[in-house]
């Protein structure tokens, strides 16, 4: 049987997002091309149906706990590129294949269809300056490759460009493998902007591939000016116990007050476009693996209210983080995980992609490649975003009090946009600069 190949890829951008990787590429033939995507406007993202969104939210707490939090190095993921990436799939997928993608979505079918789009649309945004200049910006790509040659059916390459903003290509990857992978790195690679540059090494035997990309790139403020180290040096715990002397960053002060849960602390740090870097510091006794569950994600990504107000003591309280400069990435096949959340049929030779195509083929791997770089320019990746603060500022009679929440050991991360949509998660067990 002939293999298919899944590929789920989301990277971090340092420059603007390459347009070009989506119109004429060399070594392949375009099948199918969607129009161009635009935000969503504010009154479509005030109609949007929240079924999918909160089934992406669900899966990425699930999806991120399952794949890092037992490893021991910088390790980060993007749930929701799988996320598209399995969309895709189940859109081409017919009998017990579809059902087992769908239940591992936490949608039905209906809603998939009619959803993705939205979602997809709410994700990507493009932030200028006064002036006219990048300030940075999230991005998603879709593309589906089949074998040159091989029979497809037309609806289903139409409703991927129309329903789910997918470019379809043809490539030879038996006849002319290395070209067809260059094809494939050539869209990797501008819709990354070079950061995302590898031979994938498709086989011969590839019929159908699945490519998503996510970006990301912000800063912390309105400037691009660096944030101001904090005065001396702080000992960090690693993740295996070892204690080095680093550099913290000084973040800004936020309306709120961190959380404190009963294995482990939380607070966030905010770029200038919204999007929320979130800190889970566990408590002594604990690890980061230990506290890094999908429940206590799922209680992170959501969370919104951060207790700025003290009325009875009339205070108000604003936190800022102190944390290191890091970064975290993941190469690797994630096939096991999806298996245990009941994604069998794709993986075997009952597989049925029927919906695109009569050949008989299957999932060998679904690969996931990530970089995520925090730095003091900002953040560049793709990954999750929850707006934080709570509430309007008090009346002047309240007395502000400013606190610092210290990252001085090993700790998780969920980066969510603007809309709280999870983009990237992962753990830090080592800060080497």
């Amino acid at each position: 049987m002939k293999k298919l190949s899944l590929l789920a890829t989301a990277g971090i951008l340092t420059l603007a997002f390459g347009l070009a990787a989506c119109g004429g590429l060399r070594n392949a033939t375009a099948l199918g091309t969607p129009k161009k995507a635009e935000p969503l406007t504010y009154s479509e993202s005030k109609d949007m149906d929240p079924a999918l969104k909160d089934a992406a939210a669900a899966f990425a707490a699930k999806f991120s706990a399952a794949a890092v939090r037992e490893r021991s190095d910088n390790a980060a993921v993007s749930p929701l590129s799988v996320y598209f990436a399995l969309g895709l799939a189940a859109e081409c997928a017919a009998g017990s294949t579809k059902e087992e993608l769908l239940t591992a979505l936490g949608v039905d079918d209906a809603t998939l269809k009619s959803g993705y789009s939205d979602l997809f649309r709410s994700v990507i945004a493009e932030y200028k300056s006064n002036l006219g200049g990048n300030m940075g910006r999230v991005d998603v790509g879709n593309s589906i490759w089949l074998q040159k040659g091989v029979s497809f059916k037309e609806d289903c390459i139409t409703t991927l460009a129309d329903d789910y903003l997918c470019y379809s290509y043809a490539a030879d990857f038996a006849g002319e493998n290395a070209k067809a992978n260059d094809a494939v790195r050539d869209f990797v690679k501008g819709q990354t902007n070079g950061l995302i540059d590898r031979d994938f090494k498709l086989s011969e035997e590839t019929v159908f591939t699945i490519v998503n990309t996510l970006y990301c790139k912000d800063m912390w403020n309105l400037f691009g000016d660096d944030l101001p180290f904090a005065e001396g040096e702080y000992s960090f715990t690693q993740g295996g116990g070892e204690k080095k002397n680093v550099r913290l960053l000084e973040g800004y002060y936020t309306l709120g007050r961190a959380y404190e849960g009963e294995t482990f602390t939380h607070y966030h740090a905010d770029t200038i476009h919204g999007c929320s870097l979130k800190f889970l510091v566990p408590k002594e006794g604990h690890t980061v693996g230990e506290i890094f569950t999908e429940e206590n994600l799922t209680l992170v990504s959501e969370m919104k209210d951060y207790s700025p107000i003290d009325e009875e003591n009339k205070l108000e309280y604003h936190t800022r983080c102190l944390f290191p400069e890091f970064g975290a990435s993941f190469d690797g096949d994630v096939k096991a995980v999806l298996m245990d959340f009941g994604v069998n049929a794709l993986f075997t030779d009952e597989c049925d992609l029927s919906a695109l195509t009569d050949d008989k083929v299957y999932c060998e791997e679904l690969r996931h490649v990530v970089k995520v770089d925090v730095t003091r320019k900002g953040i560049e990746g793709a990954a999750v975003t929850v707006i934080p603060g709570a509430g309007a500022s008090g009346p002047g009679d309240y007395t502000v009090v400013e606190e610092d929440f210290v990252l001085d050991r090993a700790f998780g991360f969920v980066l969510t946009d603007k809309r709280g949509a999870v983009l990237f998660s992962g753990i830090v067990n080592e800060v080497n600069v």
